[in-house]
């Protein structure tokens, strides 16, 4: 449930116009002008929504194996993260790649390919830009593998002191490096696509995952609720008053945006954690489980429903229209997906498996 909300979020923060005039443009009352481009902005932080709920899962899955067999099958983890991510991730490079000789605009070239190939896509970000294409949000897979690629050895040697103080230790260097950005006026996008920036909700799964200890926290459906409701106030102050997405940054803003946006994620992460487990027949669980194909083609679905909904005119009945198109092809290409293009290689992937994840 939790991976979809964090999906949906981050379709909404590229779906809808985030300025209020646009809504203005289109006859909507201003409160709920105020109230969707809010929900726009807000929606970027889906993103971190998935890296705390990555971390948490990742560090509480290693844990229990360490339990079980003693230590962490490190080279057992990478064979489990490359045949659930890369798949369907180099596939999508192709088709983009492919995409360039026939679709006007989706212009990725060399240099980038070669950065989201080596799964640095992020990097290329902050020091080129986004490339002009529907490429783009796969900057946030990179910082995941990134993570993926150093935390198991860290796991596998420290105990839980030594992991307590990692995760401490990096939200230190989150803090720094935003403080040397903020002092050297970087912009938006320098920040936002930076991993050492990103650490805080990353910190905050491992922080999680380790003080718990495998156990679920007993809450009542009111606290639940009250949890998630506090969660996304931050996750929107995070968005609306420190406006750490927007240029020009400011200094004050970057220094408590993230902390506050990370407190936001790892907020709905605990509320979710307290919630009894949903039916496996759930709709909800089957979108959370096709959840990684959905953020890949988001954006291209996006553009998808741009060419076939004529746009000559702006109208709330084509916003709405284009929306519903794009956020149906999302599911039906990532339920495709899922079905023949990932599923193959998952069955590959319990023969490395030796603990299960949790359903989130």
């Amino acid at each position: 449930m939790l991976r979809f909300f964090a999906f949906f979020a981050v379709f909404c923060h590229h779906a809808l116009p985030h300025n209020v005039s646009a809504y203005a443009a289109l006859h909507i009352v201003p409160w709920l002008g105020h109230l969707l481009a809010g929900i726009a902005m807000t929606g970027a932080f889906g993103v971190d929504v998935f890296f705390v709920l990555s971390s948490f899962l990742i560090t509480e899955l290693l844990l229990r194996e360490k339990s079980l067999l003693g230590e962490v099958d490190v080279r057992s983890f990478y064979a489990r993260r490359v045949l659930r991510i890369w798949p369907l991730y180099f596939a999508f490079l192709a088709l983009v790649a492919a995409m360039q000789l026939f679709v006007p605009g989706q212009q990725i070239g060399w240099r980038a390919a070669m950065g989201f190939t080596f799964l640095a896509g992020n990097w290329w970000v902050v020091f080129h830009g986004f490339p002009s294409s529907v490429i783009f949000p796969l900057w946030s897979v990179s910082i995941e593998e990134q993570f993926y690629l150093l935390w198991p050895a860290a796991v596998k040697r420290a105990g839980t002191v030594m992991m307590l103080a990692l995760a401490v230790g990096m939200l230190a260097l989150a803090n720094a490096t935003r403080l040397y950005l903020g002092l050297h006026n970087t912009m938006e996008t320098q920040a936002w696509c930076n991993t050492l920036v990103q650490l805080d909700p990353i910190a905050a799964g491992i922080l999680i995952a380790v003080l718990l200890k495998g156990r679920t926290p007993a809450l009542g459906a009111r606290a639940r609720v009250a949890l998630a409701g506090a969660g996304i106030a931050l996750l929107w102050a995070a968005a609306n008053f420190f406006r750490i997405n927007i240029d020009p940054l400011k200094l004050q803003d970057l220094l408590l945006g993230y902390p506050v946006m990370a407190a936001g994620a790892s907020t709905l992460l605990f509320a979710v954690l307290c919630s009894r487990p949903m039916l496996d027949k759930s709709l909800l669980v089957y979108l959370g489980r096709i959840s990684y194909g959905l953020y890949v083609f988001h954006m291209l679905a996006l553009m998808c429903s741009d060419y076939l909904i004529p746009h000559f005119t702006a109208s709330v009945k084509r916003l709405v229209l284009r929306e519903l198109i794009a956020l149906m092809l999302t599911v039906a290409l990532a339920a495709a997906s899922y079905r023949w293009l990932e599923t193959p290689f998952l069955k590959l992937k319990q023969r490395f498996t030796h603990v299960l994840s949790r359903a989130l």
